[in-house]
């Protein structure tokens, strides 16, 4: 399977730089170009273009670390803050747009009610996306 795009989910959760990396490891044979998005959930009570500052603030920083980490391993990244009502449906939109052959996404371990959640993205993800899914967990606790 050749791979010339992939899309990175960044989401400001401390192990985005895992998922960047499994990126640049899986992209380096063939040299894929890396997109790497981070969708900020706009409330519906806001429109949709509402400026957030701290959201917009935290997007920024993120993505650019993350652009600096694939640069320094000279990969073709390319990086987009976009605002959307729904996380996981705007990561399917931007994977259509960029005809990524994977995407990848990294989440903490979380609990909510005493269970394990991914959250409402990742399963939209999965069930929607174009193309193959990764999912990189932090450990357990």
């Amino acid at each position: 399977m050749e791979i010339n795009s992939i899309l990175v989910a960044a989401r400001g959760n401390g192990v985005d730089q895992v998922g960047v990396e499994i990126a640049c490891k899986i992209g380096r044979k063939s040299k894929a170009k890396i997109f790497i998005v981070y969708v900020i959930e706009v409330n519906r009570a806001l429109p949709v273009d509402a400026i957030i500052n701290t959201d917009a603030e935290n997007a920024e920083k993120v993505l650019r670390e993350a652009e600096e980490y694939a640069l320094g391993r000279d990969f073709d990244v390319e990086t987009e803050v976009i605002q959307a009502r729904d996380v996981g449906s705007a990561i399917i939109e931007v994977a259509r747009q960029h005809n990524a052959d994977i995407i990848v996404m990294s989440m903490n371990y979380k609990k909510r009610f005493g269970s394990f959640t991914m959250g409402n993205a990742i399963p939209h993800v999965l069930e929607e996306a174009p193309c193959r899914v990764i999912i990189c967990r932090e450990p357990k606790p």
